[in-house]
């Protein structure tokens, strides 16, 4: 561990100089706007040391580089010059793609891709539509929950108006499709793998907790290994599609540049024997 400079607080440095290594020296303004307002002393001087000691590290290590490395290994050209150009190729598709990407999917676009792609959207997992109701023991209202929780809401009716006035919370999901490890997620004590295996042959189940219950119901759902409802795709579809559309535009790009570089003799290509 660095051994720690002696701690001050803000108020302690004359000239604004905070520390010096080498020819670097760090002044108080570049610390000064990084503390948070209302901070205690106590707590600017922790800080305040701290960002010392980082600053101090930095600098000493490449100190110590230059003292102990050969030539050789203190010669990064070569890297500096990758890395450089890697960031402008970088730079340059992104600016590409930015300027020449259509963001707008129909719908009519993500339906048939969904169709011709429809292996890719078989899970490993059950999706549902799910309600969780959760109800204290001691409620009044426990025995009529846990008669009628199975019920599916009627046409027109949101899931959980059933027992809005009942429970403690009612959790849908907004009624929408959700993989299993969400459900198991929203209760506690419950995990993915027990959930895929008490729901592969049912649709309800009463989770026992301490002091509340909780009353599962999946509304409907797609087994594991079946085809994953077109809604709960869409945007894993919309995703693909602009990848797509990216990877198109950047192979064109290649494309374009090589003939660019031939007929502007940019680019020569000599022949092989």
């Amino acid at each position: 561990m660095l051994v720690a400079l002696a701690a001050v607080g803000c108020k302690d440095f004359e000239g604004d100089r905070v520390a010096k290594v080498g020819n670097h020296v760090l002044y108080m303004r570049d610390i000064r706007g990084l503390l948070p307002a209302g901070v205690t002393p106590e707590d600017s001087a922790a800080m305040v040391q701290q960002y010392i000691n980082t600053w101090a590290l930095a600098h000493l290590k490449v100190l110590k580089a230059q003292e102990v490395l050969s030539p050789e290994a203190k010669d990064v050209t070569a890297e500096v010059e990758d890395y450089r150009n890697n960031l402008l190729k970088y730079r340059l598709e992104r600016q590409v793609t930015e300027s020449e990407l259509d963001t707008t999917v129909t719908d009519e676009e993500m339906r048939q891709y969904y169709e011709e792609h429809s292996q890719n959207y078989k899970f490993p997992y059950i999706i549902a539509k799910a309600r969780i109701i959760t109800l204290s023991q001691t409620s009044p209202n426990y025995d009529t929950v846990k008669k009628n929780y199975a019920a599916k809401p009627e046409e027109g009716e949101q899931p959980g108006d059933l027992f809005a006035s009942y429970a403690e919370r009612v959790e849908d999901f907004g009624g929408n499709w959700v993989p299993m490890p969400t459900i198991a997620k929203a209760v506690p004590g419950l995990d993915a793998e027990s959930c895929e295996t008490i729901f592969r042959g049912g649709d309800t189940y009463i989770k026992v907790g301490d002091g509340k219950d909780y009353f599962i119901l999946l509304l409907d759902k797609v087994p594991v290994g079946r085809l994953a409802p077109y809604e709960y795709c869409r945007q894993t579809i919309k995703d693909a599609i602009l990848i797509a559309r990216k990877q198109d535009i950047l192979t064109k790009l290649e494309q374009d540049l090589l003939q660019e570089g031939i007929e502007s003799e940019k680019l020569k290509i000599y022949d092989v024997e």
